[in-house]
Order: structure tokens, then sequence, then C-alpha cells
């Protein structure tokens, strides 16, 4: 990870912005106090929803992709809407 002054970040952000596209990471520093990171944006993988909501702010991407696919278990039971519409209905009755 890369640090750097505001000063010379404000100076020559191209350069810095070129660092942060090669994969590196920056950590923005105020008087050597950090105050921020700027990190690799890599949207393509995204879903279109996705790339819209981290687009407006919304939503921020992870800053590391998981190493193997989640699997998680499937719900216990099976309950069908009447069955569940009958139980809303009791507790709404009591």
């Amino acid at each position: 990870m890369r640090t750097v002054k505001i000063s010379d970040l404000k100076a020559r952000l191209s350069a810095h912005l070129q660092f942060v596209r090669d994969g590196e990471e920056l950590l923005v520093c105020d008087r050597n106090k950090p105050v921020a990171r700027i990190v690799p944006c890599s949207a393509e993988d995204e879903p279109e929803r996705e790339r819209r909501l981290i687009a407006r702010g919304i939503m921020t991407p992870p800053l590391k992709r998981r190493r193997s696919p989640v699997s998680w278990p499937d719900p216990p039971g099976n309950i069908s809407d009447e069955v569940m519409e009958r139980l809303w209905q009791e507790e709404r009755d009591r």
C-alpha cells in the first residue's frame, strides 16, 4: 500500500490513480494522519443493478473476493402459503 500526502495527491492525481488502476491501494494522509484509502474498483464482474448502486454511492463493493463459493443450506421445511396466511391471521387476532 502506498502512502500519499493530500498535497502530492492533488498535484499528481493522474499518476496516483494509475497506481490504483494497476491494483495498488493508496493511503491518503493529512499531516501524517490517515484520512482515506483509495482502492481499485472492478465493476465489470458486478451485475448491472449492483453497478448502478455502486455508482450512486448506495452500495460498496467488497474489498476482497471470496476464495470459494459459499453454499448456503436449504431452509428447513416447506410451508405452504395457506398455512402461513392462517398463522399470520392467528397472530393478528390475538
